[in-house]
């Protein structure tokens, strides 16, 4: 089977900006030899197989050659992307017992990966500071949930508990060829990141990052709106209070971006991600990404 790469997010981690800039240069990448196939249409055509569920490992393995083959033709090399790979961002598939970010990350990554047979894949990771990322991730998830409360949606999970390197150890189990970047670095390492993905050196400098509009994050003022109007009246549908915050309260220069920590959860989570990016960089078998040197 062709060499792949597959992209598993994490969620709120710029991975829609990535998809959609190789999404935007896919014609370029075909005439290279390179495939590239996007969210939607892995779970148009490619989910069943990469989560089989009843599917045997034969049937899964040519389900997603047959897919593969239709998306792109010749293609000697494919570059998946699906942010939904190693979990959803609600909060029974993001965080587990004690923090764990991503718990059915082994079984999940392992299925998907053996729907490419004895292929080549490589899996690339993109990371954030945790305290950030659940709040990112709880904007997210409201969007596909019922309401829940910011302290309920992180209940049980202490500022010093949700390890990327748990994650990343975790993920080893399935794949001996991970590759990571942070969210906080990748303005700088984008090209790399294409170069990387793509298998083509120098390519990801010829690439122009895509114009996209991110759907903004809740400001602090939208955030305790939405509260409390919540709190006051559980039973409102929580989608239309929260469009109606965001404009009351844009995410801008005189609404700073919620941020619900205390000084001593915002510390304990800084001093663990730090912790996290030295033990990656150095006795972790990742690859790492960072930005190029002056």
């Amino acid at each position: 089977m062709i060499s792949v790469t597959l992209m598993v997010g994490a969620h709120k981690t710029a991975s829609t900006h990535l998809q959609t800039t190789l999404l935007s240069v896919r014609e370029r990448l075909a005439a290279e030899g390179v495939g590239v196939i996007g969210p939607k249409e892995v779970r148009e055509f490619l989910r069943p197989a990469m989560q089989p569920g009843q599917l045997s490992p034969v049937e899964a393995q040519v389900l997603a050659r047959a897919a593969i083959g239709q998306l792109c033709p010749g293609a000697r090399h494919v570059v998946v992307m699906e942010e939904n790979v190693l979990g959803v961002p609600t909060r029974n598939f993001l965080l587990g017992q004690g923090g764990l970010i991503y718990p059915f990350a082994t079984r999940r990554l392992r299925d998907a990966l053996a729907c490419f047979g004895g292929a080549e894949v490589r899996v690339g990771l993109a990371i954030r500071n945790p305290a950030n990322f659940l709040v990112s991730c709880w904007s997210e998830q409201l969007l596909l949930a019922p309401w829940t409360p910011f302290r309920d949606f992180v209940a049980g999970i202490p500022p010093d508990m949700p390890r990327w390197l748990w994650l990343t150890n975790r993920m080893l189990q399935a794949t001996d060829d991970l590759t990571i970047w942070t969210y906080e670095d990748y303005p700088a390492v984008m090209p790399q990141i294409i170069d990387w993905a793509t298998g083509l050196k120098g390519f990801g400098a010829t690439v122009t990052p895509y114009d996209l509009r991110m759907r903004p994050g809740l400001s602090h003022r939208a955030a305790n709106f939405l509260h409390n109007r919540m709190e006051n009246d559980p039973e409102r549908d929580h989608k239309i209070v929260m469009r109606r915050a965001r404009r009351i309260a844009p995410l801008d220069g005189n609404n700073p971006r919620y941020d619900p920590w205390s000084a001593e959860e915002r510390a304990k989570f800084d001093a663990v991600y730090a912790d996290d990016l030295l033990e990656l960089a150095t006795a972790s078998p990742v690859h790492w990404l960072t930005p190029p040197q002056p």
